[in-house]
């Protein structure tokens, strides 16, 4: 074998070694992360008024209530997966995707008062269960790094498939039970800043708590007309769009 057969052997050699320890090095920045939790809290309101809003036919007068999400949906869980990049100790880029199903209640939303002075009739709906698949891409910083006890904060954006909302309003005045589309399915931007701690207890594993906030624009309505049952036919809607403040525990492999 002569001489500058072997040079070219050691370079393919070096070339290759180099190429496996960069491969190895940028797959040591990379982290899968599981995580589930519920959401704190989900203020808002369907209707965007806080004064009690009337309507009136020749069969009487019907008040309804200020109808808030929380009163509408209990319950809401979530779950999902993010992939971790860290360009370096502090500053960590994630693509996550989450799923949360909102749980439906049964809720009174108003008051019907009989014009011929029979008793009043109490309106309540039954808000069927909703739920959202969202896909958001975002940068964390963590400070202490290093350390087995790390604070962090991030932020990210991101796309929310909304599946539709409804209710089934029941009985009034003897028309029964009539289904309502609050909301259209639709896909909408969001936002999501978030703050929380992440603990080391072993040099490839990591517990996560993280908490959240959560902006869903949207401006889709419905325009079914029997959102007059719900009091939302006159009255400018805010059904979609909402904050929402998640906690979610997360563990995290790092390859």
């Amino acid at each position: 074998m002569n001489s500058r057969t072997t040079a070219l052997l050691f370079a393919v050699a070096g070339a290759g070694a180099c190429s496996a320890a960069l491969a190895q090095s940028s797959a040591e920045n990379l982290s899968v992360v599981f995580f589930a939790g519920g959401n704190a809290d989900m203020p808002g309101s369907f209707r965007g008024q806080t004064a009690p809003l009337e309507t009136s036919d020749p069969n009487g007068t019907t008040t309804y209530d200020d109808l808030k999400f929380e009163d509408a949906y209990k319950n809401s869980l979530l779950a999902g997966a993010e992939l971790d990049y860290a360009f370096s100790p502090h500053l960590t880029t994630f693509g996550r995707f989450t799923y949360s199903e909102f749980n439906g209640t049964t809720h009174k939303i108003g008051t019907f008062v009989p014009g011929d002075e029979q008793p009043l009739e109490d309106i309540n709906a039954n808000f069927q269960d909703t739920s959202t698949d969202e896909l958001d891409l975002g940068a964390r910083y963590t400070f202490s790094a290093g350390e087995r006890w790390r604070p962090f904060v991030g932020a990210a954006l991101g796309a929310a498939h909304m599946s539709a909302t409804r209710a089934e309003i029941g009985n009034i005045s003897g028309v029964g039970t009539t289904t309502v589309e609050l909301g259209r399915a639709d896909t909408v931007f969001a936002q999501r800043l978030e703050t929380g701690l992440q603990y080391s207890p072993m040099a490839n594993f990591d517990l996560r708590l993280t908490a959240a906030a959560n902006h869903v624009d949207a401006e889709t309505r419905s325009n079914d007309p029997n959102l007059a049952l719900v009091g939302l036919d006159s009255v400018q809607s805010e059904v979609r769009g909402h904050w929402d403040y998640p906690v979610e525990i997360g563990a995290a492999w790092h390859f």
